[in-house]
């Protein structure tokens, strides 16, 4: 099926290969952003993720899913997969001209272990709980190929799980197109 343009519905999606690392926060999510009260575990992640999203009709959004396993280590050694859904935003005249991309995602996370930075921040935590991440990618100069920064969140969701805790990681990655 083709556009008016004559641009195949395939070009308004993609499938993509993210490769990421980051360190687990002591924090909550927002004090990351504050240098005087972040305050960073001995712990870190490794992680991989498909992912899937598709152009929302003309718009400058996207959605899609994308599946993640990552490794824990440090004070923690488990491992985590989450299922997030994503919007993305995609800017027709990024400021700086590098910014491809700003995302929002949500879903679920389910951890092998109980995370132990979890257990040492609040006193409580369990397997599954709420998964969210925001995101911004950058392009490179090479084809098909992008840079992000990530915040990689788990947490009770406002008291929709059990267990009053959470976790958040400040992760860089390198993402591929296929």
């Amino acid at each position: 099926m083709t556009s008016a343009t004559g641009a195949s519905a395939e070009q308004d999606q993609r499938w993509y290969l993210d490769r990421f690392a980051g360190i687990m926060s002591e924090n909550r999510w927002h004090e990351v952003f504050d240098p005087s009260r972040a305050k960073f575990a001995d712990s870190g992640l490794l992680g991989v993720g498909l992912g899937w999203e598709r152009q929302i009709g003309k718009s400058r959004f996207h959605f899609g899913v994308q599946g993640q396993a990552v490794v824990h280590f440090g004070r923690q050694d488990h491992f985590e997969f989450n299922v997030p859904v994503i919007l993305r935003y995609v800017p027709r005249n990024p400021v700086p001209r590098w910014l491809k991309s700003a995302s929002f995602g949500l879903g679920l996370s389910y951890a092998t272990k109980v995370p132990q930075v979890e257990v040492d921040r609040t006193g409580e935590s369990q397997r599954t709980f709420a998964y969210w991440l925001t995101e911004l990618e950058f392009d490179t100069a090479l084809p098909d190929s992008s840079l992000f920064v990530r915040l990689h969140h788990r947490s009770d969701a406002f008291g929709a799980f059990e267990a009053d805790s959470g976790s958040t990681a400040v992760s860089f990655g390198w993402r591929t197109e296929r």
